[in-house]
């Protein structure tokens, strides 16, 4: 399995991994959006989402930045990309303020904080640039029988 994650590093390099691993978040959040179970369709969040736009919108907005962020992973202009997947984050937090501020929602400041937070972060990758190619990635642990 290592060999297979480094081969597509290799391709698509560390800011393409970083992308292909926010669509992923992206369309499971997307799916979860689309298809809500019984108690979340009832919960207070989706509730106060759903009385701005329906869900299948808000799931549609998740699922376009998967693609975008999909679609740029293997290119070395993604920009866009990381721009989107910003701004989903940060979209996310300001309504996750607001159904405190204006809704029912009782943790909103969890949505919030966690979102903004991952919106940061997502903006430090964003402004890393890529390794040289000669560049050689160092193991997590030293080798077996070395201190």
């Amino acid at each position: 399995m290592g060999w297979a994650a480094a081969g597509l590093r290799r391709r698509v390099g560390h800011r393409g991994s970083a992308l292909l691993f926010l669509a992923f978040v992206d369309f499971v959040y997307c799916y979860r959006l689309l298809f809500p179970s019984h108690d979340d369709q009832n919960g207070a969040w989706l509730s106060f989402l759903a009385g701005i736009l329906p869900l299948w919108v808000w799931g549609a907005l998740w699922g376009g930045v998967g693609l975008v962020c999909l679609s740029q992973a293997s290119q070395r202009r993604d920009s866009i990309a990381f721009a989107s997947a910003i701004g989903i984050k940060v979209l996310w937090a300001s309504l996750s303020l607001a159904s405190g501020l204006l809704g029912d929602v009782e943790v909103w400041f969890i949505n919030a904080v966690i979102w903004t937070a991952f919106a940061g972060f997502v903006g430090i990758i964003a402004s890393w640039p890529e390794p040289h190619p000669g560049w050689k990635e160092r193991a997590w642990t030293p080798p077996s029988g070395q201190p």
